[in-house]
Parts: structure tokens; sequence; C-alpha cells
């Protein structure tokens, strides 16, 4: 009892003693005040934020220690012109914190060039031989714990917003830090990772056009940044050496280790670590599967599309032998997508339609896959539901034809969600997978439509399932590399075609085989095909193309895109135009590429020329009439066909739109380029010669004719001679090529000069301001008979 007494005595006096020694501690001690007074976020690396002072102090204990700085935005801007999307990732940068004296910096390494020997003296030779940055340098606060504020770092544009206003022509917009601020909820620490959210503005004079379309005050728009604090990967991860003919997206470093015999550029594929339970051939369980997981705020039926979808890739993991190795889920209830483990697919909103991605944390060193994080816009189901409405809009039964328009656009959506989670694997779009019977998901397709009996029929408009070509990549990347030479050559030998961005999307574009939205082996073919259902289309349009509760004023946007049904296939047409021939898959001495056939090249040209005629143009009486003004207070958008009739549709402007399409495709100038150099090497290749006298045969010297066409010919004769001048004044037309087009347009000249003095007063004056503006125009480069042309609405992304 006694013993029991003097103990709780004891305790009496020792515990406010200890209560003193730590006040007295925190007192002598100021970190450890600012840690006990934090709101403290523990984990990869902790966070103490001070709620009275607003300040953040990161500690300093990975001193020495890589890791990555990623910048991201959880919030997006609302503009797919801009690109400032929700979900968008920015650079990712491999830095480490290192201590010089009283005050830590924040230095980025420089990882593109290294040695990865085992001499350190040769890697060390390496680093001092190219320059490093400083990021950021703060003062460490006294105390045993080493913590220091880092709110000039975070607050801070490392996202490069002010660039990207810049870049889209915003006007210039600077970071305003007095009304930037750290936001205390999205100070978060994972296992893997360390977020911190921060609000920006950015202020300007004046309001850029798309920021004041999608900001309250466009003169102000702030935006949340995240900052990323990413632990590299551990050992264990093989690297896998790229192949041009994987169909993988890739990283790549000048590596100074290598020998003088081996390149110095090493490249590696793109790819998450997948492991089996048991390594080898045979099919296995794996140690830890891919997951994706689904943002719950997508509605249904858009949900299930898109988890059916990304589930496509499962079947190709079982082919390579990874039993459950690729899973899509739900994200589940608190769980938080900022986690570095969830590899995420985020549905974001735009005021616009625009593009989705597929992005990822990659480690630089080796090419891992940290965290795949998919984009999906959410307009882009809307617009394949409009061009559904307007296929369909001749059908009698309209319940079928609103079912037809729902399933069309849920096929895209899986086909779009298999697309963009290719990407976050590690795949590159493959654009000539379409010539192959559409074997790739990475392939951009257009909805297919054909000709049943009275109707058209939009019952297959998408490949369901991943392709061949998807298997293989799969199984090539992910795979045995011991199996990887052996999968290369079967796939050439079944011919699969592989061409990626390089030579497919750019306007000067090259392969015949490689397009974007095109469908077939034979583009020419598809696209006199495709031809015969835009004609259809439009002769049965009708307003029945239009949502319940639309006003009619609605049913002209509604039109643009059957109006403009074959603007892809004709680009894709074109190709074969000084179009090329060529694959990554040739290996040996037998490696060549070749022009394409002139019979091919004839067929193309002619095909574009038929596009180009009055009867492909023409919008019928029926359609044009209703096709009415805006109604009350809608009005015309982006979306919208431009007029020079004011609100009144103008089927002349659509004439114009879509002939300066065609003609712009034949007349490309590094087209007319390799026409003019296949000719000189081959005679009976076509020549620019009879490309511009079959262009001119088949519009300027037309005879003119009556009615509605009349209008719609002289619109697009005066886009043939635009077009012309645009290519002859191109500073990149070839100079033999500009001989060539001088003596074609001086012939022209003369032939619009006799056709001037004949005809009508009406048709008389046509062609004489044709024949003075082209003659004006040779000499003067910036001179143009139509001084504002018509713009095309958007196209992609469909």
């Amino acid at each position: 009892m006694i013993r029991r007494s003097i103990s709780l005595a004891l305790l009496l006096v020792i515990t406010p003693a200890t209560l003193l020694s730590n006040a007295a501690l925190a007192a002598s001690d100021p970190a450890q005040k600012i840690i006990n007074n934090a709101e403290a976020a523990k984990g990869f690396i902790n966070l103490f934020y001070d709620t009275k002072s607003a300040n953040l102090y990161l500690q300093a204990n990975k001193l020495n220690q890589p890791f990555l700085l990623l910048t991201s935005l959880p919030h997006g801007v609302g503009s797919n012109d801009i690109g400032l999307d929700r979900g968008q990732l920015g650079q990712t940068r491999m830095v480490q914190f290192e201590q010089h004296g009283p005050y830590l910096m924040l230095k980025q390494l420089n990882t593109q060039y290294r040695a990865t020997s085992n001499n350190v003296a040769e890697r060390q030779a390496v680093t001092q031989a190219f320059a490093e940055s400083i990021l950021w340098q703060g003062k460490l606060v006294e105390g045993k714990t080493a913590i220091v504020a880092i709110n000039d770092l975070v607050i801070n544009d490392l996202h490069g917003v002010s660039a990207v206003l810049a870049a889209t022509k915003q006007g210039q917009y600077s970071l305003d830090s007095h009304r930037s601020v750290i936001l205390p909820l999205g100070i978060k620490s994972f296992e893997r990772n360390a977020d911190i959210d921060v609000n920006l503005t950015f202020n300007a004079d004046k309001a850029g056009k798309q920021v004041a379309e999608v900001t309250p005050d466009g003169t102000a728009m702030s935006v949340r940044v995240r900052y990323s604090f990413v632990q590299l990967p551990d050992d264990g991860y093989e690297p896998r050496s790229y192949h041009p003919m994987s169909g993988y997206l890739s990283d790549q470093y000048a590596d100074y280790s290598t020998s003088v015999d081996q390149p110095l550029t090493q490249r590696h594929l793109l790819r998450h670590r997948l492991e089996k339970v048991t390594p080898g051939d045979a099919p296995s369980k794996v140690v830890n599967p891919i997951v994706y997981y689904l943002d719950p705020g997508v509605p249904e039926p858009i949900r299930s599309a898109l988890l059916a979808g990304a589930r496509w890739w499962e079947s190709a993991f079982t082919d390579a032998g990874f039993i459950d190795g690729f899973k899509v889920e739900l994200l589940p209830e608190g769980a938080d997508p900022q986690d570095m483990r969830y590899n995420m697919i985020q549905w974001v909103h735009r005021a616009t339609r625009g593009w989705s991605y597929g992005a990822a944390v990659t480690d630089p060193r080796t090419g891992e896959i940290i965290k795949g994080n998919v984009t999906l816009g959410s307009l882009r189901v809307r617009q394949d539901h409009l061009i559904a409405r307007g296929l369909t809009a001749g059908w009698p039964d309209r319940k079928a034809a609103d079912d037809a328009a729902m399933a069309l656009s849920l096929a895209r959506i899986r086909q779009l969600a298999a697309h963009e989670v290719g990407h976050t694997l590690g795949l590159d779009h493959n654009f000539a997978a379409s010539t192959n019977d559409n074997a790739s998901v990475m392939d951009y397709p257009h909805p297919y439509a054909s000709i049943e009996g009275n109707y058209i029929d939009i019952s297959h408009p998408y490949r369901e399932g991943i392709g061949e070509w998807d298997k293989y990549t799969i199984a090539y990347g992910y795979g045995d590399a011991k199996q990887a030479d052996a999968l290369l050559t079967s796939t050439i030998s079944k011919g699969f075609r592989y061409i990626g961005e390089s030579d497919s999307r750019s306007a000067s574009a090259s392969n015949a085989y490689a397009s974007l939205w095109d469908r077939g082996n034979d583009a020419v073919a598809e696209l006199v095909r495709l031809e015969t259902v835009r004609r259809k289309a439009i002769d049965d349009f009708n307003s029945d193309a239009l949502l319940a509760g639309e006003p009619n004023g609605e049913l002209a946007d509604v039109f643009v895109p059957i109006y403009l049904l074959t603007r892809f296939q004709i680009t894709a047409a074109a190709k074969w135009i000084g179009g090329t021939d060529y694959s990554y898959q040739q290996v040996g001495a037998g490696v060549r590429w070749n022009y394409v056939r002139p019979k091919m090249q004839l067929a193309a040209v002619d095909a574009l020329l038929a596009s180009l005629q009055t009867e492909s143009l023409l919008v019928p009486n029926n359609v044009l009439q209703a096709l009415v003004p805006k109604a009350g207070n809608y009005r015309k958008t982006r979306e919208s066909f431009g007029s020079n009739l004011g609100v009144i549709t103008d089927p002349v402007a659509m004439g114009e739109v879509m002939s300066r399409h065609i003609v712009s495709q034949l007349l490309a100038p590094e087209r007319l380029n390799r026409v003019s150099q296949e000719y000189m090497e081959d005679s009976q290749q076509l020549s620019v010669v009879k490309l511009i006298d079959k262009l001119a045969a088949a519009t300027l010297y037309q005879d003119l004719p009556s009615g509605q066409g009349l209008a719609l010919q002289m619109r697009v004769n005066t886009v043939v001679v635009d077009s012309l001048l645009a290519a002859y004044h191109n500073p990149t037309t070839a100079p033999e090529v500009k001989a060539q087009l001088a003596a074609r347009v001086d012939y022209i000249i003369k032939q619009l000069k006799r056709r001037s003095n004949r005809g009508s007063d009406y048709q008389s004056a046509h062609y004489d301001w044709l024949f003075q503006g082209i003659t004006k125009g040779m000499d003067d480069a910036i001179y143009r008979l139509i001084t504002k042309p018509i713009e095309m609405p958007p196209g992609s992304p469909i």
C-alpha cells in the first residue's frame, strides 16, 4: 500500500514536469513548435500545414534520393482549344533534395544524358559534362527535425500554364501570387506519393477569346494545379528495348557508356510491370495484376460501355499467358484517385468537344509505367450521336432510328475506352490498321454506314473487341523477351501494316495506307462507296434528325457532318497521289520504299475530281428550305457552317468549304513535290502538268450550269484559282514545281481570257474577274480572290 502511494505521488510530480519539458523544448525548437501546431499528412513525404500562417512545410528526410516531381490538373479550364484539361499530366521530372548549409535545394537531374556503366568514374564523367537545373531553394527551420516552408515552390507555374495560354494565342497571362493559395484539403501523403493542390490565378490586361468563353472573368483565370512527389519503383523491373515494329511508345536517352560500334541513343518501350507467379512460356497467374479504375462520376449507360471497352484488353493479356493479368473496376468508395497506386479512367467535361488522351507517369530510367491516366472527353459521344441522327433521318421507324443512334454512340464509347487505355499500356497509334481489316483499336475509325434497300444501315459502325495487331503488341511488350523476335517474324509474314504518327496525321504525310478516320485497304474505292452513302443521307435529310424539343433552326448544325461525311476519306484517297508505300516491318537487304502505281494515282485524282462536281456539292432545294435560321436566342457556334447571307443558310458557302478541302489536298506542296520527282524518274507516273490540267478541265474549263448550280460552280472556280496561287507562292513548293505551275497557270490565263469574251454578261464577268485575279495573284503573293474564306467546321475528333 505504501509503495503504491509513493508511486502515485511520484507520478503526480513527474507529469507536470514532463509537460514543462515539452513546452520548453518547443520554445527552443521552432521546427517542433510548427509540427505540434500543424495539420500533418504523413506518408512518402511528410507535410505539415500551419493554418494560422497558411504556410506549408515539408520534412527534409529524403536527401540525395531521386524521386519524381509531376504536375497535373485536378480541375480543368474547359476549353479544347486551350488544352488545359482536367486530369492532364504535365512534365515528369526526376529530382532530389540536397542540403547545402542551412538551405534545402530541389535539383532536377539530367536524365537525357547518362552512362549505365558499373564504373563510377565513367558515370560521374557524364554527370559532370551536362547541366542540371535547380528548381527551388528554401531555408530550413531551426530544430532537430529538418523542415522547410515550400509555399514559393508550389505557388509557381511549373506546369507551364502561362506558356500554354501564349502558345494558344490567348494573350500574355502571368501568375498572380497574391491571388494564389495552397488548398489544405488537397494536401495528402500516400504510401508512394505525396500531393499538394494549389489554386493558381493568372491575370492579363485583355482576356483571351477562349479563356473568356469558359471563365467568369477572362482577365483572371484560376486553375487548380497539383504537385505530386512520386516514389521511384524498386529494382526488379527489366527494361525492354524498343523496336520500331513493336507498336509501342518509347522514351530515349544518350548512353555514353556504349561502345563506339553500338548506338549512342538508347530507347526503352513503355509498359507496366507484370510478372508471372510461375515464370516461363506457360500461362500463369500474375504476382500483381494491372488494374484500372473508372471514375464513378460517369453516368449510365456510358459507364457500362466504358467498362466493357476497357475490358477488351483482358483477352490480350490472357492470350499472352497472363491469367487475370489485366482488370478494370469501378473506383471503390473511399479510394482516392490521387493515390499513385490507382490507374485511372477519368470522365472530363469541356465547353466544346475535344480529344481524349491516354497518358502515363513513367520511370525515366527504365520506361516502366507507374500510373496510367486516361482522360475521356464527355462530348465525344454526343458528336457520334449527332452523326447517327443525320444518317437515320430518312428512317420511317423513329423508335428504331433512336435506338440505332444510341447503339452507334455506345459502340464508339467502347472503342474509345479501349483505344485510350491502350495508350496507357504503352501502345502507339497504328493508323494503317484500317487497311488490315481494322486490326487494331489504336487506329482512328470512322463509323461504317452502308445502303441496304431504301435506307442507310448503321448496325455495324465499329469493330467489337481488340484486333490481331493489338494481341501481337501485348504479347510482344509484356511476354517473354526471348519470344519477341519470333512474334515479329510472324507478324511480318501475316502482312500487318504499322504506321504511327510520323507519316499519318500531317498535311505532308505520304504513306498511302496510313490515315485517320478512314476505312478499308482501297481508299479510293471506299471514297466512291461512301460518296453514295453521303448523297443518300443528304437527299433523305429532314427535321427527324433533331432531338426532341429542339427548334428547327438547329437542323443546320446536324447537317454539317452529313454534308462533310467524306471529308476524311477524301484525305485518305488524296494520299495515293504522290503517295508512297513502305513499312517499318521490312528487314534485310530488300528494304526500300515505292511510289504508288500510276493507275492508282490517276484513280485517286478522278475520285477527288468527281467529289468536286456540282452534283456532289449541291444541296437539294427541299433540304435547303428546311435549314431555317436559328430561332430566338439560339446562336451559331463553331460547329455551324459559315454564311455570306447573314443568318440564312448559304449552300454556296458549303460548296466553298468542301471544294477548298478537296483542292487543297490535290495541291498540297509536298504532294506536288513528290509527284514532280516521281515523274522525272518515271515518265509513266502522274505529272504535275497532267494533275493541273485535269483539275482545270473539271472546273475552270467546264461550261457553267444554269439554275441552282451556277453560283456554286463559280465559287468552285474561284477556290481553284486561289488554291493554285497558294501552291505557287508556298515556300515549301519546290522551285521546279513552281516552274511547272507557272507554265500551266499561263495557259489557264489564256483560256480564261478567251472565255471572258463570250457568253452572257454574267458569265463573261466571272471569267474576266478570274483572269484579272490570277494575273495579279501571280505577282502578288498575298492577293487572293476570296479575301475571307468560309471556315470548315471542326472535324476531328469524332
